[in-house]
């Protein structure tokens, strides 16, 4: 029983390193080349989504709750002469 613990835990931990391996890149200079001279795509719009939590912050809208952040500041150390 113990070995066939350790075995589908040999195979699940192999199997995530696989589905980890980097993709295969099947297209040629020449292909990418040729798309780079079309050009890039037109980039979509986010849509906004209505979500149940947006009833409880109604007032507060995401772009007012970014111009309150307060960033990290730093100093230089004074000295101690």
């Amino acid at each position: 029983m113990l070995f066939l613990k350790i075995l589908i835990g040999l195979l699940a931990v192999g199997l995530g390193f696989w589905l980890g391996l980097p993709g295969r890149y099947e297209q040629t200079p020449a292909e990418i080349e040729k798309a780079m001279d079309r050009g890039g795509a037109k980039r979509n719009q986010v849509k906004k989504v209505f979500t149940p939590l947006d009833w409880l912050r109604k007032d507060e809208r995401a772009s007012s709750r970014r111009a309150q952040r307060r960033y990290f500041k730093t100093a230089a150390p004074e000295r101690k002469d």
